[in-house]
């Protein structure tokens, strides 16, 4: 028999696809983060969905953003290669007031250079317009890891679904652009 058509499925490998078409390889990162993980990204410990009996201490907390296993995966290949691009596909997961946590789906890319990094978020922006075509990257404030001269939401269809930026100096060493679309967000105002 013919399985049944699973278009969450089909959709995730269409990303995956696209986004590997632009020379991007994928990474995969275990969905727990350490609490100093956590608040090296400013983020609040407590807003974590606690794991009960973790492996190890850093793997104490299930993640709230692909965003520090990402930087730790450049951290990681800098030290082989004066350049790369990489991308994952996870899942956010958010407390809820009562019941199972909310597990939103999404897509992180990174491209990183040791030089000025002038590219990186052009890059990006076109990967971006690949996966949404017509999508606006805004200006907007900047949050503490990111670079305050070089952060914009990104915008598609009336929607934020995303956020365009560079890590800000110091994080790692050399330039590090981000992409992070929230694939839930895109795929809900994809046109009919």
């Amino acid at each position: 028999a013919v399985p049944v058509r699973n278009d969450e499925r089909l959709f995730e490998r269409r990303i995956r696809t696209l986004v590997a078409a632009q020379g991007f390889t994928e990474v995969y990162n275990h969905s727990f983060v350490s609490e100093e993980q956590a608040l090296a990204f400013g983020f609040n410990p407590d807003e974590h969905v606690r794991v009960a009996n973790p492996i190890s201490s850093e793997q104490g907390l299930m993640r709230l953003s692909l965003l520090p296993n990402i930087v730790r995966n450049i951290r990681d290949n800098l030290r082989h290669f004066g350049e790369f691009r990489l991308f994952e596909l996870g899942f956010e997961i958010h407390k809820r007031s009562s019941g199972l946590p909310d597990e939103i789906l999404h897509l992180v890319a990174a491209v990183f250079r040791k030089d000025d990094g002038r590219a990186n978020l052009a890059e990006l922006k076109r990967l971006a317009l690949c996966l949404m075509p017509g999508c606006e990257a805004r200006p907007s404030a900047a949050r503490s890891f990111e670079h305050p001269a070089r952060a914009a939401g990104l915008h598609w269809q009336g929607a934020l679904v995303g956020r365009l930026f560079e890590l800000y100096p110091g994080v790692v060493e050399g330039r590090a652009g981000i992409l992070d679309i929230d694939l839930r967000a895109m795929k809900e105002h994809q046109p009919g």
